[in-house]
């Protein structure tokens, strides 16, 4: 196997900042899968940049050593040339989309290339039978994870034999991953040379070739058996039984259609208060939109949501006993400081009291947006639970983290949880910690409830997989 990326004694750092990478030495073979692992926010983007050129030719900083791409030198190349090697599927898939429609955007990187209009279409229909792709859906009725799937058959279609991709599970439910990674072994055996970044390693480690954990800025080979072990631990939390007290939200033939496309069909569901509600279901399948419904956001088609709250929906006081946190967390982050961040809309002290729950102290005074993508959504959840809101609707929430914040997120939240007795819906495909957000368990499919129970019914979605 011939050398795809070799980093030689590499260092980076931002301007005014400290080291980020330090002395890192690596290479990744022709026809290998290497996975990169580390903490939240320490230095696997800046990686995955500098590979791709983004650093230093997008993003400035103080670079030593040398990164080579087949060969040659990043620093010699243009852009445009590393690009034609290199495809880059960053974390959030929303900042690389421009047109409305699948095969629109999948054609674009082609015709930058001059590829041959037949040529083009070729691609695209093949891109999107291996990823399962609709060519005439529209990006914007997409899910998180389709969208993600979306822009891997873009890098694919454009040819490029280097694909780096920055936490490239993170939305995907579990048959989709799975897909993915199969599909990635697949190109490592025609030739690709895969790098990507990812906190799932218990997905993540019957596929890759090697495993390289970055800690401290510096890059360390990880024994795979150990990560094994390590990654197979899910987190756990007993709760003590509630009594009822009453139905705190309640769907009733809530349907939902985007143009020609029907996204949920008469949805009835009622969820009890002060209760803690998991929704699993695969991408596309209409929980993001429900989830959107019954905050507020969006109102349905077709039906109604009953919510027991003293505020009309989509008034202020409305959206202050109800909280949501985004799937995307830069759609919420608007102050200059994670501190105001927090403390614009707290409540009875939760401000400093979430600062110190979910870990931020040390991040109080950097701008939201600088952050890695994990400590973003730590932020934006930490800035909605210090309103202190009586239902709290999460989508996917444990995106980004590594074991350690997972951990100390899910504390958190069901800390608040028994304090204040609140009701939580969660939308999660995180199998590491699913069972320790829930009392109650929803499987959606196809915009509809197709199952109703507890715990039991986490073990019996994840298990489809094997």
């Amino acid at each position: 196997m011939s050398v795809a990326v070799a980093l030689q004694n590499y260092s980076f750092a931002y301007p005014g900042g400290a080291p980020v990478l330090k002395d890192c030495s690596f290479s990744l073979q022709y026809g290998e899968l290497v996975v990169l692992s580390g903490l939240s926010g320490r230095g696997k983007t800046t990686l995955l940049s500098a590979v791709s050129g983004v650093i230093p030719h997008c993003v400035r900083g103080e670079a030593q050593g040398e990164i080579l791409v087949d060969g040659r030198p990043t620093g010699e190349m243009g852009m445009s040339d590393i690009a034609r090697k290199v495809g880059y599927v960053i974390q959030n898939p929303d900042n690389q989309i421009f047109h409305s429609r699948v095969a629109d955007e999948i054609a674009f990187g082609c015709e930058n290339l001059n590829l041959p209009p037949a040529e083009i279409g070729r691609r695209i229909g093949e891109v999107c039978t291996m990823l399962e792709l609709d060519r005439e859906a529209e990006t914007r009725t997409l899910s998180g994870g389709q969208k993600q799937r979306l822009m891997m058959a873009c890098v694919l279609a454009m040819g490029q034999k280097i694909l780096l991709l920055d936490e490239p599970l993170a939305n995907l439910d579990i048959a989709g991953a799975y897909l993915l990674l199969k599909v990635l072994k697949k190109l490592c055996a025609k030739g690709y040379a895969v790098l990507l970044a990812e906190h799932r390693l218990d997905m993540m480690l019957p596929f890759a070739d090697r495993v390289f954990r970055l800690e401290n800025g510096a890059l360390q080979k990880a024994e795979k058996a150990r990560l094994h072990d390590k990654s197979l631990r899910q987190i756990t939390h007993v709760s003590a039984p509630r009594p009822f007290l009453g139905k705190h939200l309640c769907a009733e033939q809530v349907a939902f259609s985007a143009g020609k496309k029907e996204i949920l069909h008469t949805m009835n569901l009622d969820i009890q208060r002060g209760t803690r509600t998991v929704i699993l279901g695969e991408n596309g399948c209409g929980k993001t939109t429900f989830l959107r419904i019954l905050a507020g956001l969006i109102k349905p088609t077709g039906g109604r949501v009953d919510a027991d709250i003293p505020a009309k929906p989509g008034s202020r006081r409305w959206f202050r006993s109800v909280g949501y946190v985004y799937q995307e967390p830069s759609y919420q982050l608007f102050a200059p400081t994670v501190n105001e961040e927090l403390m614009g809309g707290a409540r009875n002290g939760w401000g400093q009291r979430c600062l110190r729950a979910f870990d931020l102290e040390e991040l109080a005074q950097r701008h939201p947006h600088s952050l890695s993508e994990g400590q973003k959504r730590r932020v934006s959840i930490a800035a909605v639970c210090a309103g202190a809101p009586e239902i709290l609707l999460l989508d996917e929430p444990t995106v980004g983290q590594d074991d350690g914040n997972l951990e100390l997120l899910i504390h958190a939240l069901n800390e608040m949880h028994e304090e204040t007795g609140n009701t939580i819906v969660t939308i999660t495909h995180d199998r590491r910690c699913a069972a320790a957000l829930a009392d109650r368990v929803i499987w959606v499919a196809h915009g509809r409830v197709a199952r109703l129970g507890g715990k039991e019914l986490i073990d019996a979605y994840f298990a489809r997989a094997f």
